[in-house]
């Protein structure tokens, strides 16, 4: 039978359509959550674009979301979409339904990151047979790891973007008590996000009496294009991003790489080898022969969250989260 796979963010949901297990995904649609008052309304537009035939035949749906999943009712951030896993089941006439964790998809959209369209920005030999490390600077900071065993890999479902932000220079020292004006706990998301981006970029104009409005798209628009202000506040992202990778990896012994996804580092990719990215990552005192050995790779597929969606149907370390007819 066929699957529909959807991964629903904020703005938009993307749909896509999988004629049997493992098969290409056909019919991409992304929709703008604003125009449907619930998933329901989105799924069944799609399904009008995929057509009767096809449809008749879906009996399984993967939803991967920017939302913590855990719970019967999901309650999707920063839309107004909200919906209980069995009730939504039963209103699509589906026989199986998976809903996992966006950044959980992106991770299993990378079970062979050396052969699906990555792009090296970090060489290392790596170690098959490791853990490797998935994180994603976007709106937020989804950190993500699948860990390899015989049944295939085990993805690590955390909160890794709201872990304490850990300066490791003077400016990000004074960085960290200028958030903490506003915030009593500063995280890394903080900063290693589009919002952080705006946060850095307001605290460097403050230091130097200059206009602070200005959104992350202006920012790193600016920050290839020119030196100055932007640029620094790009800089320091990618210094701070390295800090964080470097930290999940010796905590996670991710021998095996890292894999960078969402929205921001594409864009500031031009930056990464003139910024303090590499040596955040590879200079760890007693521990930096082994960062060496880390192959780090940027995501550049659009589709990574459908991918991993479709690829978590056929997880057996997931099956139990299947809700069935």
């Amino acid at each position: 039978m066929s699957s529909i796979v959807s991964d629903v963010g904020g703005t938009n949901a993307r749909f896509a359509f999988a004629e049997t297990k493992g098969a290409s995904l056909t019919d991409i649609w992304t929709a703008q959550c604003a125009d449907f008052p619930t998933i329901d309304a989105a799924v069944e537009a799609y399904r009008q674009i995929v057509g009767a035939e096809k449809s008749a035949h879906v009996d399984a749906m993967a939803i991967a979301v920017a939302a913590p999943v855990k719970a019967a009712i999901v309650n999707v951030t920063n839309n107004h979409w909200r919906f209980a896993k069995r009730d939504l089941l039963t209103r699509l006439s589906l026989r199986r339904l998976l809903v996992i964790n966006d950044f959980t998809a992106q991770a299993l959209a990378q079970t062979n990151p050396r052969d699906n369209g990555n792009v090296e920005i970090l060489s290392g030999e790596g170690d098959e047979n490791a853990p490797l490390l998935v994180i994603g600077p976007g709106t937020g900071l989804g950190v993500s790891a699948l860990i390899p065993s015989a049944n295939g890999p085990i993805p690590i479902e955390g909160e890794g973007g709201h872990v304490s932000f850990s300066p490791r220079s003077d400016d990000e020292r004074e960085l960290d008590a200028f958030t903490r004006r506003c915030r009593p706990h500063v995280t890394a998301e903080h900063f290693v996000s589009g919002g952080g981006l705006e946060t850095i970029y307001r605290f460097l104009a403050a230091r130097e009496d200059e206009p602070t409005v200005m959104t992350a798209p202006e920012i790193g628009e600016r920050a290839v294009a020119e030196k100055g202000l932007c640029r620094d506040a790009a800089m320091m992202l990618l210094g701070i991003l390295g800090t964080v990778i470097a930290d999940n990896v010796l905590t996670l012994g991710c021998w095996r790489g890292v894999v960078i996804s969402g929205g921001i580092v594409p864009k500031l990719a031009p930056l990464i080898a003139h910024s303090p990215f590499a040596d955040r990552v590879r200079k760890t005192g007693v521990t930096e022969p082994l960062m060496k050995m880390i192959p780090i790779w940027l995501s550049v597929d659009p589709h990574a969250g459908l991918r991993g969606a479709q690829v978590a149907l056929g997880n057996a370390h997931l099956a139990p989260r299947i809700v069935d007819a």
